[in-house]
């Protein structure tokens, strides 16, 4: 699949346009340091860094320490379905409330 054609793929999943630059370049390079991520993606280290804080609180990314050194590592493509089928079930679970919360309203 053409490169810009994937990146539009994961932005219909729910990343940005640089967020999903630095999940591809976080696949491409398995574990790394933010320096190489951020040079891979085409995306200033300090932006990288502050993007890379929302991207692992949503679990698309890990963090190891080696030494003093920090690597990043890309969660697998797999995991995307894994999120998919978590959120579901969270929705599942959340419409009858929600559909509770809505007759209230009307």
């Amino acid at each position: 699949m053409h490169l810009r054609k994937l990146l539009e793929q994961l932005q219909s999943f729910g990343f940005t346009k640089t967020q999903a630059r630095l999940y591809l370049s976080g696949l491409m390079l398995r574990h790394t340091l933010m320096t190489q991520l951020a040079r891979t993606a085409n995306v200033r280290r300090t932006t990288a860094y502050y993007l890379m804080k929302e991207l692992m609180r949503r679990g698309f990314f890990t963090t190891k320490r080696i030494g003093k050194r920090i690597y990043y590592i890309a969660a697998p493509p797999k995991r995307l379905l894994e999120m998919t089928k978590e959120r579901e079930g969270l929705v599942k679970r959340l419409l009858p409330l929600l559909r509770r919360v809505a007759r209230n309203i009307d």
